[in-house]
């Protein structure tokens, strides 16, 4: 089970390297002050038992 961890930690870390490197080669970091307008998009739902 530990291996699975470290696995993952592993994979997100050479996806999140990735994404970094691609956005600084098509500049679309993002800029100082931008607001994500995902809400807009979204419905999220929280029920406790």
């Amino acid at each position: 089970m530990e291996n699975e961890f470290l696995d993952k930690v592993e994979n997100n870390a050479v996806v999140r390297i990735w994404s970094e490197k691609m956005q600084l080669e098509k500049g679309d970091s993002l800029t100082k002050g931008y607001t994500s307008e995902l809400w807009d998009f979204i419905c999220i739902s929280v029920t406790q038992k």
